[in-house]
């Protein structure tokens, strides 16, 4: 009897790959990806441009408007109240920038990094740039903040003087330091 040839497995006929050829291969993905990652970025909408998009700073949103005029997309999610008081940050921004946060941003407990005042609860960057303004939603959902925020507006409308307005927001948020 004859003995039969056994049939080769084609892998054994198949040439290795090298190690230059795989890092062809991934040299070509990456280029494939940063391909696709230039086109998307440059493909950006007119409105995306004009209303900055929003990115994470931290545990914040920030979002650059084109103006104070321009509120940032992320109010859509939150009250009409809370709008308003976004409304006014511009009108009241010298008086706000004058007081202490008590909600604990200003010691970094509350933020990755520290606030200097209250006005940095509602505006990321100050004073606004030319490319706008730029929003933090810090405030959104702070009810210290906002409290403060509407003890300004408040304050201001019965004629208090910023030195005033520092005092009741001290009297009403700064904890006391036993002696």
């Amino acid at each position: 009897m004859m003995e039969q040839e056994q049939p080769l497995e084609a892998s054994e006929h198949a040439p290795k790959p090298s190690a230059s050829s795989a890092r062809g291969i991934m040299y070509g993905m990456l280029l494939a990806f940063a391909f696709i990652t230039l086109l998307t970025a440059c493909g950006l909408s007119d409105d995306d441009k004009q209303k900055g998009a929003e990115h994470m700073h931290g545990s914040e949103t920030w979002q650059t408007t084109a103006s104070k005029d321009v509120l940032p997309d992320f109010l859509s999610n939150h009250t009409e109240h809370t709008s308003d008081l976004y409304r006014a940050v511009h009108e009241h921004a010298d008086i706000m920038e004058q007081m202490n946060c008590y909600c604990g941003c200003m010691d970094g407990l509350a933020v990755e990094t520290p606030h200097d005042s209250l006005l940095r609860c509602y505006l990321a960057e100050h004073p606004a740039g030319e490319d706008g303004v730029t929003w933090t939603d810090h405030s959104t959902s702070c009810g210290i903040c906002k409290k403060e925020m509407e003890m300004v507006i408040d304050l201001t409308k019965q004629g208090k003087t910023p030195e005033q307005i520092h005092e009741a927001i001290d009297d009403a948020f700064k904890p006391n330091k036993a002696s």
